[in-house]
């Protein structure tokens, strides 16, 4: 087809931008002119992609906000404080998508774009195509929400009463900005994809042709830097919530226990900190751990036999593409979605962050490495995982999308 221009806005985290840098660099194979509206410090690998960022300035939220955020993993899904607290991170994602627009749309106006693929969790894409007149492509890394529910909290699909004020918000927001399509927190496009493996989505069936499920999609560019150290024993990779890169900082509370738990084990472990985390990881640390600040996962997995992480989908999918199984330790309710599903497909387990106790972080560690049924299991995973050819998929589905609304 024809060069057209394609722009993606996404919510600034690493298991939001990570996922969708694939099919930018597939569809700037193809011959077309991709933007993707980004921050400085996912400006490189989205030039890698292939695609131009588009930077904006970031204003971080109010820290105490940031600062309950980092310690409601003892709210469970019913509870009106999680959702309180959701509310206020919700009113300043408005604000900040209002911010990002203002700066974005000279831009745009002048360099038109053809089709916005945006993150549902990002209310700037929606933004930005109704004040451009222009088709939308939602593109989510997340699961597809079943019917009119906000989450699955277990089995079990529900939206909670405290909830239906994140909903009220996020209508009368977009209303205010013009857009005036009701419920919009189970808004769908005539295309909506799905950055995660069909086999992976809970009530599969209900999904019809508007989803398009592509599978994990992870061949994006990184630079070897890691070196296998672990003299043969067994290696567990931890890692925690990557954060919203100008807005929120991982917690360094997450691996103390960690550490504490499986320094007598006869493991090597990396705890993998990123740049940005301030952790007081010196000399005291037991032998046979290591700290990684900048390799990527996709470099160590291959050689792991657990991964310990937060639930995040991205941190999950790779490490099951990698035939490796999780053990979650969710941080919220979104990412103990991910962790139940892991469980109910029996690759991985899940345990609660909130009064964690180091002896059962070390039993479960044990029995996951030990467990061969496990790892059977989340083989055959790996392989349903690498058959999909979901990446052609959704490309071919973004550039019919462009030609219907052409």
């Amino acid at each position: 087809m024809k060069r057209v221009h394609i722009a993606f806005v996404t919510l600034l985290g690493n298991g939001h931008v990570y996922p969708v840098l694939p099919l930018c660099a597939e569809l700037v194979n193809r011959g077309h002119d991709v933007t993707f509206v980004t921050s400085d410090h996912y400006s490189k690998c989205v030039a890698d992609a292939g695609a131009s960022p588009i930077r904006i300035k970031c204003n971080p939220p109010d820290k105490e906000l940031v600062s309950k955020l980092q310690a409601i993993d003892h709210l469970d899904a019913e509870d009106a404080e999680l959702w309180s607290l959701f509310r206020s991170n919700q009113n300043y994602q408005f604000e900040f998508a209002v911010d990002a627009v203002a700066q974005i749309h000279r831009f745009y106006e002048t360099n038109p774009p053809n089709l916005v693929l945006y993150d549902p969790f990002a209310p700037a894409g929606r933004l930005l195509a109704h004040r451009l007149g222009c088709p939308a492509v939602r593109v989510s890394p997340h699961f597809a929400q079943y019917e009119t529910y906000i989450l699955r909290d277990g089995s079990v699909c529900k939206t909670p009463l405290a909830a239906m004020g994140c909903h009220d918000d996020l209508d009368s927001f977009l209303r205010s900005h013009g857009i005036e399509t009701e419920n919009n927190m189970w808004y769908t496009e005539d295309l909506n994809i799905h950055l995660i493996p069909r086999k992976f989505q809970y009530c599969e069936s209900h999904f019809d042709n508007r989803f398009c499920f592509t599978g994990a999609l992870l061949n994006r560019k990184f630079t070897p830097s890691w070196k296998n150290g672990s003299g043969g024993r067994p290696i567990v990779l931890i890692s925690d919530f990557s954060g919203l890169r100008d807005s929120f900082t991982s917690s360094g509370t997450f691996y103390m226990p960690l550490i504490e738990a499986l320094s007598g084990e006869g493991f090597h472990c990396i705890l993998s900190v990123g740049a940005d985390l301030d952790l007081p990881l010196g000399p005291w640390l037991p032998r046979h751990f290591e700290v990684n600040r900048s390799a990527s996962h996709l470099e160590i997995l291959p050689s792991a036999s657990l991964l310990i992480c937060h639930g995040g989908m991205l941190s999950t999918l790779e490490a099951l593409y990698n035939g490796v199984p999780v053990l979650s330790i969710p941080n919220y309710i979104w990412s103990d979605e991910v962790a139940f599903r892991t469980e109910e497909l029996g690759i991985g387990r899940r345990l609660r962050r909130y009064n964690l106790a180091t002896d059962v972080i070390s039993e479960v560690v044990r029995e996951m490495i030990a467990d061969d049924s496990l790892h059977d299991r989340v083989k055959q995973m790996q392989s349903a995982f690498r058959q999909s050819d979901g990446l052609q998929l959704a490309v071919e589905r973004i550039e019919r999308a462009v030609s219907w609304n052409a």
